[in-house]
């Protein structure tokens, strides 16, 4: 049985009034997802499928559709965590200002255009598979990059604590 990541985008106060981890969790079981667990309050699930991740996100997709808000899933294995955690491009950043340090996640690889190659702002980038990595340096409240316009197309994003902490999680459940 496979364990995948399910990032749920836009996540927040307004959206815990119509659905709860708790209650999303509980409608990924009668879906038929098996150790499913939230993690954190931001719309992290983790869960055991024998589906393929294109299935599982569907899937997931449903769920959070029938709590009727505007979020959209974004699902990773926990070998793809684990892979981009150990790929870690910032090690150093990583280890002194963690939470302003974003991992961007898309559904497929985008076309890395040119700008994000040579791109000379105070944010450093890096590209791992198909995740765009941040270094903001100070605070991630401060940038004026905006990825979704400059790509265009639709992202979550996580800070690396959050990354780290949901790849130890996956592992240790795919570990049984």
């Amino acid at each position: 049985m496979a364990v995948f990541v399910c990032l749920l985008r836009a996540i927040g106060p307004v959206t815990h009034a119509k659905m709860s981890m708790a209650a999303l969790r509980g409608e990924c079981v009668i879906a038929g997802f098996q150790n499913v667990a939230t993690v954190l309050n931001t719309g992290n699930v983790l869960l055991s499928a024998e589906r393929s991740a294109t299935e599982v996100r569907s899937r997931v997709q449903d769920v959070v559709d029938s709590f009727d808000i505007n979020s959209e899933v974004f699902v990773r294995t926990s070998r793809q965590l684990t892979d981009l955690v150990k790929a870690n491009p910032f090690a150093e950043a990583a280890q002194d200002h963690p939470s302003a340090v974003g991992v961007c996640f898309f559904q497929r690889t985008p076309p890395w255009p040119d700008w994000l190659i040579s791109y000379d702002g105070p944010e450093v980038l890096a590209t791992i598979a198909s995740h765009l990595c941040i270094d903001y340096g100070t605070q991630i409240s401060t940038s004026r990059l905006d990825v979704e316009k400059r790509l265009g197309v639709s992202m979550t994003m996580r800070n690396w604590n959050t990354v780290v902490t949901l790849a130890k999680r996956s592992s240790a459940l795919a570990r049984g």
